[in-house]
């Protein structure tokens, strides 16, 4: 009988503490800080004529009401700043990512600017297959006189970049074969 009694208690007393936390949070949360959101449409309205949605704005206002207005147009539109996407799904760096990297990691001045709706198949070169292909154009390179001109610095980079086996490059000679590709290209 006293484990029930002292039960009855232990909940009597947890129920008293959580009305009284939300008569508390009521009266705290709806003193001040007022914020109606408002739907409004555009209707052609003559300018000498007042509309009752107009007098009953000015009407708040000349009573000293302050609370906030929120138009649910401001709501629906999007920010200034938007964060970058770094991560796909699935857990790898996503291709904005990929490119801000590249920029920071790769020396673009040397390696030359590609063109995304002029780019070259890389699958010509021993060691490219279409995925692979695919990553090089996520960082930005797209043309064998791109591949041409690595240096040992950039190809250490790349390989970080497209998840690659590293020495892979080297072993393959993208380099000497894209130089070989990209004279072909000229001579064409």
């Amino acid at each position: 009988m006293e484990d029930i009694l002292a039960n009855w208690t232990f909940y009597a007393i947890l129920v008293m503490m959580l009305f009284g936390a939300f008569v508390i949070g009521y009266f705290f949360g709806n003193s001040s800080n007022k914020t109606i959101v408002v739907k409004t449409e555009k209707v052609a309205v003559p300018l000498a004529s007042s509309t009752p949605e107009k007098d009953n704005e000015n009407s708040a206002i000349e009573k000293g009401d302050t609370s906030k207005r929120i138009e649910i147009d401001e709501l629906s539109r999007p920010g200034p700043i938007r964060a970058l996407k770094t991560r796909e799904r699935s857990g790898s760096l996503s291709n904005d990512a990929k490119l801000t990297i590249a920029e920071d990691r790769l020396d673009f001045q040397s390696l030359g600017r590609g063109d995304r709706h002029n780019k070259d198949d890389f699958q010509k070169i021993v060691g490219i297959g279409p995925f692979i292909e695919e990553k090089l154009n996520s960082i930005g390179i797209y043309n064998f006189s791109q591949l041409a001109n690595m240096t040992e610095k950039d190809m250490e980079a790349i390989t970080a970049l497209i998840d690659f086996f590293p020495g892979r490059i080297q072993r393959d000679d993208w380099k000497g074969q894209a130089q070989q590709l990209s004279a072909k290209e000229n001579q064409a």
